[in-house]
């Protein structure tokens, strides 16, 4: 992918976005800069799986600028206990390590259950809504509603079949 003007100008028109809706709403920067940068992403020749967890990481990666810029305000204030931060920092990095090699191997070969959630995205005049009890199979990709209690899979995502509302799980640890 080449650095483009079109793209450079996109791109600044997303952070800037993002940062003004974090900063209006309080909501987090990912919820709206992964969904866009998956779209450019993917409209610029990147495979669709790849381009989702491009933008995941991409998104994550903004994480690290924003958090040094908190911290920084946060001290200068003298509001910062380093001493329950160096603490907590040997937890905070391992936890950071076990999930980075766990979580995108998990995900890969796995389903998104949505039993107790419902995810609208919203963007101008279109909606995508996966409702209750929808189940997405992983790699997938949600371009219309997901009905109620429906199992959807591929790319784009079609309905494979219904699923019955009264299911169990079964957790093996």
């Amino acid at each position: 992918m080449t650095l483009e003007p079109i793209l450079i100008i996109e791109l600044l028109a997303l952070g800037v976005a993002t940062g003004f809706l974090a900063g209006l709403l309080g909501i987090g920067g990912g919820m709206v800069m992964v969904p866009f940068l998956t779209i450019i992403m993917s409209s610029r020749g990147a495979s669709p799986d790849l381009a989702v967890k491009m933008a995941i990481a991409t998104s994550m990666a903004t994480i690290i600028f924003t958090s040094i810029a908190s911290v920084r305000a946060h001290h200068k204030r003298g509001a910062v206990r380093w001493d329950i931060v160096k603490g907590l920092a040997p937890g905070i990095v391992l936890g950071a390590v076990v999930a980075s090699f766990g979580v995108f191997a998990y995900l890969s070969g796995n389903a998104i259950f949505a039993d107790y959630l419902q995810i609208h995205f919203v963007v101008g005049t279109g909606e995508l809504a996966v409702v209750l009890g929808a189940v997405i199979g992983a790699g997938s990709v949600v371009t219309r509603n997901v009905p109620p209690y429906t199992v959807v899979a591929g790319n784009p995502a079609v309905v494979k079949r219904d699923r019955r509302r009264e299911i169990g799980y079964r957790l093996d640890y």
